[in-house]
Parts: C-alpha cells; structure tokens; sequence
C-alpha cells in the first residue's frame, strides 16, 4: 500500500454495480459520527465561555444567591433526522442552598421538554399538513435516520397552529371569503370551515400571470368569529359567494359574479323549471353581469320579468343580492370580482379535510391552518 492510501471496506468490493452506493453509505455514517462528536465538544466550549462571562449574572432560582459554581455535566438526548445526538448540558451548584440547576438552558434553548431539534419538528409539521400523522411518522422513519410518533406530530402541529399570528393590515386590498364543511365535531355533517384570504396579480412566471394570496383568517366553527375579525380588519373589499350575510364586514361587498348566475340555476329549480330550461336564464344573467352598459338596470328589469313569470324563488335571490352585484363598477380597486384564486385554495382544504374519518374540531382547525400559513404566508416570492 502507498502511503497515503486508505483501505475500503471490504464489503464494498464484491458488490458488482453497488461500490458507490455502498461507499456512500458508510461515509454517511463515518459523517454523522464526526457530527455528533463536533457538535458536542463545541457545545460544551461554548458554554464554558459564557459560564466564564456572564458569571456576575448568574443567580440560585431557590434563594437568589450569586455565589454559583459549577458542578459537572448533565446528559441529554435529542432527536433529529441524522439520528439521535447526546448533548452535555453544563450545571452549576448554589453554594448558599446547595442547589443544582442548569443556568444556561435558556440561552441553549433546550427546556426541560424539548425532545427534537427543529429541524426534525418541521419535517414532521410539513408532512403532517399534507398526509396523515401515522404516514407522516412512517415517512420520517424510512427516509431519515430519526423517528418521531404520530402523536408527537399532532402535538407540534396544535403547538405551531396556537403560535401563528396571521397579517392584520388589509388596507387596500380584496379580501375573500368562502366556507365549506369538513367531517368534524358531533354533527353528522360536521363543521363548516371558513377560509379569508387577500389575492392580488402577481408577477409572471413561466410566461403566465400569478396570484399573490395572504391568509388572514381560518376558524371551525360559526360565522360569527369571521364577521368579528373582518370588522377588526376593516378590508376596503370583501368578495363572497352569497353563501352568509357579510353586510357592514368591510367598506364594500361584492357578490361573486360567477356564483351568482350558477347559483340561479339552483332557485329555478325550486320554481319547477325543468334543467333543459334553466341555461336560457342562467346565460342571460352572465350576459348583464359581464358584458354591456346600464348592466344594474338590466338586472333589475330581468329582476322584474322573473317576478312577472311567476318565479318568485329565482327573483328573490337576485333581488337580495342586488346591491352587492355590481360593487365592481363603482370600486375601480377592486382586483378580483369573482371568488375564482379562492376556490383553488379551497379544493386543498377539501383534499386535506376529507379523509374518510371524522377530526375533531379543533384538530381539523389546527392542521388546516398550519397548512395554509406554510402554503400562502410562507411562501417565497416569485
């Protein structure tokens, strides 16, 4: 052998086809060997360094003392996607009382509950929002060298979902608003999910335009929470598919164009108008509410011949949504006059949502809005 050379495993030699992936393979070991022990001896220089520093600040949590010295290391494991890593955690005894604690805990960041590293946690959140926690946990477990349970992923998720602070300045801007319901709580239909968000044109990318949206609310349960909270925002623009009463919830309401002419053909059924019949109307309201001049006289006139037909259901719908139909013209701000970039978000509700299995109220809650927080707020500018 030269010098320099190193022998290979051995076991890498016969395997025709598989030496790189083998060798890579203990290499990776030989790497996270080489980490663990890097991270441990630097953690401990550096404590030993602002023990050394901030001596004078240190004081017994028994009897406030400041006659303090240290007295050993304390163990502790974490777990991480490399594996489990041992840390030495410095303590430190009070010479008054006689107390052992750990001062530098909190400048480490490692509490007495703290199980995971960070890295770790966000592995198992982001999965958590997208599949179920037992496929979550299995996920880590095969493609990391680390483990954590599906409860334990639930638990992260409730603890992200209780410290997210969602945008609360909407000056200027569309927000909308939409509901559906999600199989959760002790109802047989569940719960409904009400979902706002601000959307605004974005840059191009990949030659076509995009939509920048914020999540600015998300609750399970009642309307009452999101009238709240949008009289606390005071948006300029609130656009909605007509499916709750949002008057005096933002300075102007618009009605969702698209759901107005779709949801005619609904009444008109009510009215006993046969499906074959129902487009002829349904096509003429798209016609005011998209093309021509004089469009709120119109609808009002189409209001009226409705009425004259005898399809009293069918008027009354777009008689109480008249004052919301054409906001649009006359709030020349407005970017969106339709529900369209919500509807996209929420199809990813109904995807996570509806899993065949019943939630419970707050877990659907918690794991939705993790998810929409990392899916819009978080996202990187295009």
């Amino acid at each position: 052998m030269l010098p320099g050379e190193m022998t290979l495993p051995e076991g890498i030699l016969p395997l025709t086809g598989q030496a790189v992936n083998q060798l890579f393979q203990t290499v990776s070991v030989e790497a996270d060997t080489w980490l663990a022990h890097e991270l441990l001896d630097r953690l401990k220089v550096l404590q030993r360094i602002y023990f050394q520093d901030q001596s004078a600040n240190h004081n017994c949590p028994s009897c406030g003392a400041d006659r303090i010295i240290r007295k050993g290391w304390r163990n502790r494991v974490l777990g991480t996607s490399r594996g489990k890593i041992r840390l030495l955690v410095m303590q430190a005894c009070c010479k008054a009382c006689g107390r052992v604690f750990r001062p530098l805990n909190d400048m480490l960041g490692l509490p007495f509950a703290r199980r995971f590293l960070d890295e770790l946690v966000e592995k198992g959140i982001k999965l958590g929002t997208q599949f179920s926690f037992a496929r979550s946990a299995n996920s880590i477990r095969e493609l990391t060298s680390g483990s954590i349970s599906a409860e334990g992923i639930r638990q992260k998720i409730a603890e992200r979902a209780r410290s997210i602070e969602l945008p609360d300045d909407v000056s200027g801007q569309t927000v909308m608003v939409d509901a559906t319901k999600a199989k959760a709580g002790p109802k047989e239909r569940g719960v409904p999910i009400h979902l706002a968000v601000t959307a605004a044109p974005g840059p191009f990318v990949a030659g076509r335009p995009s939509i920048v949206k914020k999540l600015v609310h998300l609750h399970a349960g009642g309307i009452e929470p999101l009238r709240a909270h949008l009289k606390e925002l005071s948006p300029d623009i609130v656009v909605h598919d007509g499916g709750d009463d949002l008057a005096g919830c933002a300075k102007h309401v618009q009605r969702c164009r698209w759901h107005l002419s779709h949801q005619l053909g609904h009444y008109l059924w009510q009215d006993g108008i046969a499906h074959k019949d129902r487009g002829i109307y349904q096509d003429h309201l798209k016609t005011i509410l998209w093309t021509g001049d004089n469009r709120k006289q119109r609808y009002d006139q189409f209001v009226k011949d409705l009425e004259s037909f005898g399809f009293r259901t069918a008027a009354g719908h777009l008689k109480a949504a008249g004052n919301e139909a054409f906001t649009f013209l006359r709030t020349p701000e407005i970017t969106y006059s339709t529900t369209s970039p919500l509807e996209r978000e929420m199809r990813e509700l109904n995807r996570r949502a509806d899993v065949g299995v019943r939630w419970s109220t707050p877990g659907v809650e918690n794991v939705l809005k993790v998810l929409f927080h990392y899916r819009l707020n978080l996202k990187p500018e295009t």
